[in-house]
């Protein structure tokens, strides 16, 4: 049985409110750095930078970062990255769903030998089954729901988050 938890327009609200936060919290920045989790976080990044570019006058800088989630390993950051751009500046790390915090963890680790100022997490989804201290600073949505139900999110063609 699935349910549908936001639909397309609900979704869309959501991160339109996560970028207004971003903006508020970061209105002195000149320039933030995204880094999204492929592959969600990919689309949620690219619709944040969209409602960034109407509502502020901060540079944002996007990055995809892919990782392996059975290794817990980043394979890779893309655009390459130039370290002395990044050293000092305000990060904001973006994933779809964060169930354990394995995988924003692991992510932070790797983020952390750019030297940034600050790391800030935005996810569309929050679980309360974590392993890891990790607490969002931006999320569209809480939900309670048992370790044995599945949160899937889709965004591509119709976008939707369904329990499982």
């Amino acid at each position: 049985m699935k349910n549908i938890v936001l639909d397309s327009d609900d979704i869309s609200n959501k991160i339109k409110r996560i970028s207004y936060e971003i903006i508020e919290r970061n209105i002195e920045e000149k320039e933030l750095f995204i880094f999204g989790i492929l592959p969600n976080g990919k689309y949620l990044s690219e619709k944040i930078k969209s409602n960034f570019k109407e509502n502020s006058d901060i540079k944002l800088n996007i990055f995809y970062v892919e990782i392996d989630k059975k290794k817990f390993l980043v394979n890779k950051i893309n655009p390459e990255i130039d370290r002395r751009k990044l050293d000092g500046k305000v990060f904001i790390l973006v994933d779809d769903v964060m169930n354990s915090g394995t995988t924003l963890m692991y992510t932070i680790n790797k983020l952390l030998e750019y030297k940034p100022k600050l790391i800030q997490v935005a996810v569309l989804i929050e679980r309360y089954y974590k392993n890891f201290p990790i607490t969002p600073d931006f999320k569209g949505l809480e939900l309670s729901t048992s370790k044995s139900e599945h949160v899937e999110v889709t965004l591509e063609k119709s976008p939707k988050v369904l329990i499982k």
